[in-house]
């Protein structure tokens, strides 16, 4: 299943409901973050990677990106958001609910790649491409459409950017299932590219 912002954005909502959050703007926020977030990441992300498996042609992968888990992004997230000068008393739980939301929308994200010259085997990389401030523009894009117009809406807009882009970078890890076709079919090394859809 591709991401989607709408998706993001209600388990993000159904998060902010654990943390405590019930104000009349607490569902628009997640959704505004949801789009955002997932807007960003489709545009902007390429995963590569080094393939491992036999042929000498070409194959087509199909992968997932891993290693997003709440609790270990939570404090990087948490991190920005103070960077910025978000330290109200639901920052920390603000930080958590976009933790586990993303942890759990990412992995149904499917990433597709071309290999060469591997044409059946396995691939592994990075997600390349996602940097910070970019993502966060596309959030306070989101935000201001919402209605968010509050002195603190940018730098939550930016916060995010930079915690899911750095928690990404750091702890994701892309791995791909290859099949194709070639002859002869040797042991072979090779790349993987793709995107995160």
């Amino acid at each position: 299943m591709p991401l989607a912002g709408s998706i993001m954005g209600s388990m993000l909502s159904s998060q902010f409901m654990l943390q405590g959050f019930t104000g009349p703007q607490s569902v628009n926020l997640a959704m505004a973050l949801g789009n955002g977030i997932v807007s960003y990441i489709q545009v902007a992300n390429i995963y590569q990677g080094q393939a491992v498996g036999v042929g000498t042609g070409a194959g087509i992968g199909t992968g997932f990106l891993q290693g997003i888990v709440g609790p270990a992004i939570t404090p990087i997230i948490f991190a920005s958001m103070l960077a910025k000068g978000i330290k109200g008393v639901k920052a920390l739980n603000t930080a958590m609910a976009i933790g586990n939301a993303l942890s759990m929308h990412i992995p149904m994200g499917i990433v597709t790649s071309t290999s060469t010259p591997v044409c059946v085997g396995t691939g592994f990389g990075k997600l390349q491409g996602l940097v910070g401030p970019s993502m966060g523009n596309v959030i306070y894009l989101f935000m201001l459409a919402a209605g968010m117009t509050g002195t603190q809406s940018l730098n939550l807009a930016m916060a995010v950017g930079d915690g899911v882009c750095n928690s990404i970078n750091t702890f994701g890890i892309v791995t791909t299932v290859i099949a194709g076709g070639g002859f002869p079919l040797v042991p072979v090394v090779g790349v993987d590219f793709g995107k995160l859809v």
